[in-house]
């Protein structure tokens, strides 16, 4: 049975370690907006929400994601909880973090939504991936790591995905977001799921492609004391036989250290539940 993978030993390292995590997430971007749910602000789309195109808007190409928000919000007043099948239609009209917020925040009051009326979880696993996977191709690393931290909360149905975890780790790592994977892996080990080699490549070389070696050594120590492997092309850059200057493709690179450790992925079980996520 799977526990909390930070829970399991070495305590007094893992203190050291959460307060070096910390000082990657304050260092994160400045200068981009926050998309988090909390205080996603909701901009209004052109014209009224005439009621002759809300009865048929998911069928309208020309409705955009602000305006998909304000309907299926209005509607949540007259008719209670939607069906999943608009908030789907609500992601996939997603094109920016800011949309991806509001995507989330509405999923947050869908959920909600059902909890009061005692109703089933509304969002089956199709709907979890389109969130995640939306939020990658729009570059909305944030909304994808809240989602993360919320699954439970959400109903969410990639909480014990090995894939889901890794895929918003590696896109947050080559584009420069140690902040977002540092705080993945914390959400990864909150949720009891277990590391396996790719995450430990992309924490050791990502800290240190972002100048954070002393990190890169924390989280090495942290996967020793867990018995969890270190394949050779991690264990180069703790060595230094790869450094930063040689990279040409970053995303090749994250990708490249995973050859030799097929023996060191998640447990059986979560490989197959991972296969559709990792297929995106």
């Amino acid at each position: 049975m799977l526990v909390a993978f930070s829970r399991r030993i070495c305590q007094s390292r893992l203190l050291s370690l959460r307060s070096l995590v910390t000082q990657t997430t304050r260092s994160a971007p400045a200068e981009e907006p926050s998309t988090s749910t909390s205080n996603a602000a909701v901009p209004q789309s052109a014209g009224p929400l005439q009621e002759a195109r809300k009865a048929a808007w998911w069928s309208d190409p020309k409705v955009d994601a602000v305006y998909a928000y304000n309907i299926i919000k209005s509607r949540f007043k007259n008719h209670g909880p939607q069906r999943e099948e608009n908030y789907r239609q609500l992601i996939s009209r997603v094109k920016n973090p800011q949309e991806a917020a509001l995507a989330l925040k509405i999923l947050v009051e869908g959920r909600k939504a059902r909890a009061v009326l005692e109703q089933h979880n509304p969002f089956t696993f199709y709907t979890s991936k389109l969130l995640l996977t939306t939020c990658l191709s729009t570059k909305s690393y944030d909304v994808a790591l809240e989602a993360l931290q919320r699954v439970h909360e959400l109903g969410l149905q990639f909480d014990n995905n090995f894939a889901a975890y890794y895929k918003v780790m590696k896109a947050a790592i080559t584009n420069g977001r140690l902040d977002i994977a540092t705080s993945v892996f914390e959400a990864m080990k909150d949720n009891g799921v277990r590391p396996g080699g790719k995450v430990v490549h992309v924490l050791i070389m990502g800290s240190i492609v972002n100048g954070r070696r002393d990190l890169a050594e924390a989280y090495a120590e942290e996967f020793r004391c867990n018995n969890v492997k270190i394949n050779s092309a991690s264990q180069q850059w703790l060595d230094g036989t790869r450094q930063p200057d040689n990279i040409s493709n970053l995303e090749a690179e994250v990708s490249e250290g995973f050859q030799d450790s097929t023996t060191n992925e998640a447990p059986a079980e979560q490989q197959q539940a991972a296969t559709a996520v990792a297929s995106a």
